[in-house]
């Protein structure tokens, strides 16, 4: 069975939605526990990325056609994607706050930023695949932006160190 059109850019977008407000939580946590200003502005910085990005996706939720191609059982689809969602470093809110519990310096707090937006892009270029062609340049364009991330987190990380 091939997987290609499994998934649509409107799920890619709900599952991009739950991903920004994870990112989100996690960011003005750890932005508030911060202890070297420039981290913290970093951190604050993407915790707004994080926002923009969730009202961006919800805006695009509209636009972008409903595709339900056939399960081989009721709720398959769904549990995958909350699979995928589950396993990645930042799945949810009270993940990213535990995670955040633990960690002792800014430099492990951009350690843990750099895996959860390295997690995103992995996530969103094996979905990229998945949605119909016509839809593939939506997941682009989240692409690019968490590429973004990754950029300005890892000069900071040179910088901090």
């Amino acid at each position: 069975m091939s997987t290609a059109g499994v998934f649509s850019g409107r799920e890619i977008a709900q599952m991009a939605i739950q991903m920004e407000q994870s990112g989100y939580g996690f960011y003005s946590a750890a932005a508030e526990a911060a202890s070297h200003p420039e981290v913290r502005k970093l951190l604050e910085w993407l915790s707004g990325q994080e926002r923009l990005h969730e009202r961006i996706f919800r805006d695009m939720l509209p636009t972008i056609p409903e595709h339900r191609p056939p399960e081989e059982y009721d709720g398959q689809r769904a549990e995958f994607i909350q699979f995928l969602l589950d396993t990645r470093v930042l799945p949810d809110i009270a993940s990213g706050e535990r995670a955040l519990a633990r960690m002792s310096s800014d430099d492990e707090v951009l350690d843990y930023a750099l895996g959860f937006e390295k997690d995103t892009i992995l996530f969103l270029y094996e979905m990229r695949d998945l949605v119909p062609s016509g839809q593939a340049a939506q997941v682009d364009r989240l692409l690019t932006e968490e590429k973004g991330h990754v950029q300005r987190l890892s000069a900071m990380k040179h910088e901090a160190c």
